[in-house]
C-alpha cells in the first residue's frame, strides 16, 4: 500500500486539532485551583504551541523586514515591531510552560 505525503500531513494536522481540542475541553475536570499547569497542558505547549510560536516568530520577523518599506515612512516602526516580532517571541520563549492564559 502506497501512502502519500499529503495524506500523512493531513492526518498529522487532524490529530493535532483533536489533541488540542480535547485538552481544552478537559481543562475544568483537571483544574485543581492551584494555578499550576497540568501534564497535558505542558505536553501540548511543548510539542505544539512552542514550535508554532517559533514559526510565527520567524514569519513575523520576515514580514516586519518587508514591512519596513512602509512602517519607516509611516513612523510606526516600533508598533509593527511589537506586534510582528516581540509578541510572538514573548509567547514562545518568556511564557511559563503550560500557561496559555499569561500571554
Amino acid at each position: 500500500m502506497k501512502t502519500s505525503i499529503k495524506s500523512i500531513i493531513t492526518g498529522l494536522i487532524f490529530s493535532t486539532f483533536i489533541l488540542v481540542s480535547a485538552n481544552s475541553f478537559s481543562y475544568d475536570s483537571y483544574y485543581d485551583g492551584t494555578g499550576q499547569a497540568t501534564d497535558g497542558e505542558m505536553m501540548v505547549d511543548l510539542f505544539i504551541a512552542r514550535p508554532l510560536g517559533l514559526v510565527g516568530s520567524v514569519l513575523g520577523l520576515a514580514t516586519h523586514g518587508v514591512g519596513l518599506l512602509f512602517s519607516v515612512p509611516g513612523e510606526n516602526f516600533s508598533e509593527t515591531g511589537e506586534v510582528l516580532v516581540e509578541a510572538p517571541l514573548n509567547y514562545t520563549f518568556n511564557r511559563p510552560l503550560g500557561h496559555f492564559e499569561d500571554y
